[in-house]
């Protein structure tokens, strides 16, 4: 699939995925070139399989793969950043989390049909009181 997607122009991004170095790095040959929000809703990186993480460090991997990190100081903790960046600095691509609600006052706000909590320099998608998805609500400007 990655093959024929790449086909037709559309640039494949792995990520959000349990996936090991094996399978992720036959999505390579396959042609995928980006990895989408490093470090987040991934396997942890372990030194017997580092799965999609482990990607950075290959010789065959590295001049044809790029990732994102969120570099919100929320997201990914300044020393998997340094550790990343060490690796492979040349596929770094900084992104944030934010959404349209940055920039809105603390409060309750609608996004279209989702209801939004903006508390100081975040923002909660809360499903119930349990279950919140949260990101922060701050510019690049501010990551860096």
């Amino acid at each position: 699939a990655i093959s024929e997607l790449r086909g037709t122009g559309v640039v494949v991004s792995l990520g959000h995925s349990r996936s090991n170095l094996e399978v992720a790095s036959h999505a390579i040959t396959q042609g995928a070139t980006m990895i989408t929000h490093l470090f987040n809703a991934m396997s942890a990186f372990h030194h017997r399989d580092p799965g999609i993480v482990g990607l950075l460090a290959l010789p065959e991997t590295q001049k044809q793969i790029f990732y994102g990190v969120i570099v919100d100081g929320f997201h990914t903790h300044p020393a998997a950043l340094q550790m990343a960046y060490a690796t492979h600095a040349s596929g770094c691509v900084l992104v944030t989390d934010a959404m349209a609600a940055m920039g809105l006052p603390a409060g309750t706000h609608s996004l279209g049909e989702t209801t939004v909590e903006v508390h100081e320099d975040k923002v909660g998608t809360c499903v119930s009181a349990e279950e919140c998805l949260w990101a922060r609500s701050v510019c690049m400007c501010v990551c860096v």
